[in-house]
């Protein structure tokens, strides 16, 4: 059934853009349009908004700061929802040693403010582009941390709007994944931290901050790493191996800094991209034998 933009608008008070073109929402900066983006600030609105799409049969999805996400030139049918306002509040509980991030909340306004109050523990994080709800579900971090273990609950809506706490005891984090099933979306997440000197926090996040500007392409039009590494090795150095850095398909092209990010020169369109992902992955089988595994999501199309 088709959706008009007056239905959202009766129950949606935040940003409603039609036929948007979803490249000015990934960071690739690649992306057709959706028919639909839709900013929602309350967890009754997103309610409303899902019972909407799933009464009418409209297909929906929910992205961050598209930070780890490859839209195809295709376009997305449907809504994409952008978790906003009381969504994406971070909260502190000081003497408990714990802050509430809502789903929608900047992952890196996360780690500063946890620097801010004196609470290590997300130093890791620093760096990693993305919101806090889908740091969670992909169990998001660096050799330094994963996210997953300072989580101590997270509150997630599931497909048909009821609302459910899950604590640490039902959750289970693995490398680049959660056991949080994929139609739930998190409204919030509460971290445990450890008390420490602000001036250490901060030190250490500068060391760590100056590593990845060192060792990572910053500055570039891409969605962090493409491929998950395998077990004992790194997809950069089999990349890197093969001879890639560098190769290109159109306007995407290998990091010559870092091989398992692909950069969007500025004329990059999904095709390119997914053309480059396949040539690296068929050159890495013939090569090594090993099959590159993607981290990034593709959408839409």
């Amino acid at each position: 059934m088709k959706l008009n933009r007056s239905e959202i608008t009766k129950i949606v008070s935040g940003k409603i853009l039609q036929n948007e073109p979803m490249s000015r929402h990934t960071t690739f900066r690649i992306g057709g349009k959706c028919d639909f983006y839709v900013e929602v600030k309350t967890t009754v609105e997103l309610k409303s908004l899902i019972k909407l799409c799933l009464k009418k049969k409209i297909p929906y999805q929910i992205i961050g700061f598209g930070s780890n996400i490859l839209v195809k030139d295709e376009g997305v049918r449907g809504i994409v929802i952008r978790l906003t306002g009381d969504l994406s509040s971070l909260n502190f509980r000081l003497q408990k040693k714990s802050a509430v991030a809502g789903g929608g909340c900047a992952l890196q306004l996360f780690v500063k403010n946890c620097a801010d109050n004196g609470l290590s523990g997300a130093e890791s994080l620093v760096g990693i582009p993305g919101t806090v709800g889908g740091a969670v579900i992909m169990n998001a971090g660096t050799k330094e941390g994963y996210i997953g273990s300072l989580v101590k609950s997270v509150t997630v809506m599931n497909e048909k709007g009821e609302i459910k706490k899950l604590d640490k005891k039902s959750l289970r984090f693995s490398y680049r994944g959660s056991n949080i099933p994929p139609k739930n979306i998190i409204i919030s997440a509460e971290f445990l931290l450890k008390k420490k000197s602000k001036s250490d926090i901060i030190k250490n996040l500068n060391k760590l901050m100056h590593r990845r500007v060192k060792t990572q392409p910053f500055g570039f039009y891409n969605a962090g790493c493409i491929f998950k590494n395998l077990a004992g090795d790194y997809a950069a150095r089999l990349i890197d191996r093969t001879g890639l850095k560098g190769a290109s398909v159109g306007g995407a092209v290998v990091s010559k800094l870092h091989a398992n990010f692909i950069n969007n020169t500025g004329v990059a369109t999904a095709e390119d991209v997914l053309k480059l992902i396949k040539n690296i992955q068929k050159k890495v089988k013939e090569k090594f034998n090993k099959n590159l595994e993607l981290e990034i999501k593709i959408i839409g199309g």
